[in-house]
């Protein structure tokens, strides 16, 4: 071959040859998917799930396999265990991933807002469990933990850094994931903007994005609490923008404690209010193929109708 014709092939063939970026907010290939809502500090309620799933042992480590754990924010507020929540799943991220499965922590309302300094729905004694993160002690009239909560969420703290690595919304399969909602008005055509939306409120000196945007991802409410009517099309929208089937949400809590499907299955809310602020409803919603299944204390339950296919 010729020195200038091959000069030329060589560009082409190296851009045919190279792989393509995979997304990091979308997996596919994913056998069994286990979404989990608002935990709000109370760990053990968080762990009793887990276990009512099938993803950690007695000593709480990873024994899912190759399950994906989806835990869909609200971590922190209103208990007063968070730091353990936030350890807990720090620790079964790599478990997870050792065993061939993942573990998503994504950003609710309350982490955003607690990385912000919103503090209001922060209980005494959450507050307190953060006083050894900082060495500046705490001022005459402040509550306890008032400077190493702040150390905490900060971008360079324990708990802040590690929360400013995860998205607000991801995709697994054909299901989007989020705290609140995808509202029609969302920004962008991928899940990389949507996120970095999100992100600007995280980082200081950025224009208001969708942390605190009312119809921002971790806030929007519209699918949970309106007329299905009002929103069917925006829906529909939203979801072949971003390619998916349906979303899965917490966020509101439903009324019966039991998981809900909204929009013949293209929506369902799985805050249950599994805290014990709540009534500790426990709950987990499990994705298999075309088979959902809300996961309660008493038994499996499921949500929708198996293609008949599928079933077959």
């Amino acid at each position: 071959m010729r020195p200038i014709l091959l000069c030329l092939l060589l560009p082409a063939l190296a851009t045919a040859a190279a792989p393509k970026a995979e997304d990091p907010f979308v997996f596919q290939g994913v056998e069994r998917i286990v979404a989990v809502a608002d935990v709000h500090g109370d760990v053990e309620a968080f762990k009793e799930v887990l276990r009512l799933a099938g993803l950690i042992d007695a000593k709480d480590h990873w024994i899912g396999g190759k399950a994906h754990l989806v835990q869909t924010g609200d971590l922190p507020d209103r208990g007063d265990h968070t730091r353990d929540a936030f350890e807990l799943l720090m620790r079964l991220e790599p478990e997870a991933r050792k065993a061939g499965g993942r573990v998503h922590a994504l950003l609710g309302n309350h982490e955003c807002m607690n990385m912000r300094g919103d503090l209001r729905y922060v209980t005494p004694g959450e507050l307190a469990s953060f006083a050894d993160q900082s060495p500046t002690a705490d001022g005459p009239g402040e509550p306890r933990g008032t400077h190493g909560h702040a150390a905490a969420y900060a971008p360079d703290g324990r708990y802040g850094q590690w929360l400013r690595k995860h998205p607000a919304v991801i995709r697994v399969n054909d299901t989007l994931f989020m705290h609140g909602g995808l509202s029609p008005s969302v920004p962008g055509t991928t899940l990389e903007a949507v996120n970095r939306w999100v992100w600007q409120d995280l980082t200081p000196g950025q224009p208001p994005g969708g942390a605190v945007d009312p119809n921002g991802p971790v806030w929007f409410r519209g699918y949970a609490t309106d007329e299905e009517a009002k929103w069917d099309a925006g829906l529909t929208q939203v979801l072949e923008r971003f390619g998916a089937r349906r979303m899965v949400m917490g966020h509101t809590p439903t009324k019966d404690g039991r998981l809900n499907v909204r929009f013949s299955g293209r929506v369902i809310i799985i805050d249950t209010g599994l805290s014990t602020h709540y009534g500790r409803h426990l709950a987990a919603l499990e994705l298999r193929g075309d088979r959902v299944t809300a996961l309660y204390p008493e038994g499996r339950v499921p949500l929708l109708p198996v293609p008949k296919d599928s079933a077959a």
